[in-house]
């Protein structure tokens, strides 16, 4: 997930949203939900963690239904590419962290949604930037096998899975996959899915700003609902301007 804004002054905080932080304890999330303060698996720190689309997302949530009690079991990673999410039990992985933490906080109830926002790395010229591992053509591929393996592991076959296309920067310098990306990504394969596009949401070079992230946790939401609701899960989210339920109403989303 691209998290580098900085976090508002003004972004709200609720007694219903809690954190399972990187030094896995709960506590009441405030941002960064992605803090490296007492990091337990090093594979995953960002230093300084930034400011992304899950407070957001939850804070959407709570705003409709304040019965809610909602936990956020961040695994981002910035920089990621897909080939990095591929399967490992190994938590000195990306995979294998997040399945670890996932499991750790289990006990608090039964993670039911995934929310995934990568792809930056992949769209990224591989000659260039080896060390980042990029697999542009493969991208479609490895996604579908992430998505299948975690949820096979977590024991949830049909887990909603709600992730976000690529926005469109205005500048795609050094870039030259992201279009290819972009369209793997609309294409993709896998059941229960369902993509928001921020492509009409404003970047900041090839970032996104607070603003926009707070749009794209909404739409975040709004994606989740829908699923919830019985809509059809293979769809698209936009919006106009702009994870998981337990079996006692809470939730608990885990987000890479």
């Amino acid at each position: 997930m691209l998290c580098i804004a900085e976090s508002p002054a003004d972004i709200a905080s609720s007694a219903n949203v809690f954190t399972f932080g990187n030094d896995y304890q709960w506590q009441v999330a405030r941002p960064p939900v992605d803090s490296p303060q007492n990091q337990v698996d090093a594979i995953s720190t960002d230093d300084p963690a930034g400011f992304g689309p899950a407070m957001p997302f939850a804070l959407s949530l709570i705003e409709e239904n304040n019965n809610l009690i909602i936990g956020l079991i961040p695994c981002a990673k910035s920089g990621s590419s897909i080939t990095d999410w591929q399967k490992s039990p190994n938590d000195t992985t990306l995979y294998g962290s997040c399945l670890k933490r996932v499991r750790a906080a289990s006990p608090m109830g039964t993670v039911s949604g995934i929310l995934f926002f990568q792809g930056e790395a992949d769209a990224i010229d591989p000659q260039r930037f080896p060390s980042l591992t990029p697999d542009a053509a493969a991208y479609a591929e490895k996604f579908a096998t992430f998505a299948y393996n975690f949820r096979t592991d977590i024991g949830r076959a049909d887990l909603p899975f709600v992730y976000a296309q690529l926005g469109q920067p205005s500048d795609l310098e050094g870039l030259p996959n992201w279009g290819d990306i972009q369209q793997q990504q609309e294409n993709l394969q896998i059941p229960n899915r369902m993509m928001i596009t921020p492509r009409d949401i404003p970047m900041d070079g090839i970032h996104f700003t607070a603003d926009s992230y707070r749009v794209i946790g909404q739409r975040f939401a709004d994606a989740m609902r829908f699923i919830d609701s019985g809509g059809a899960m293979t769809g698209q989210a936009t919006g106009e301007a702009a994870t998981p339920e337990l079996s006692d109403g809470e939730r608990l989303p885990t987000d890479p």
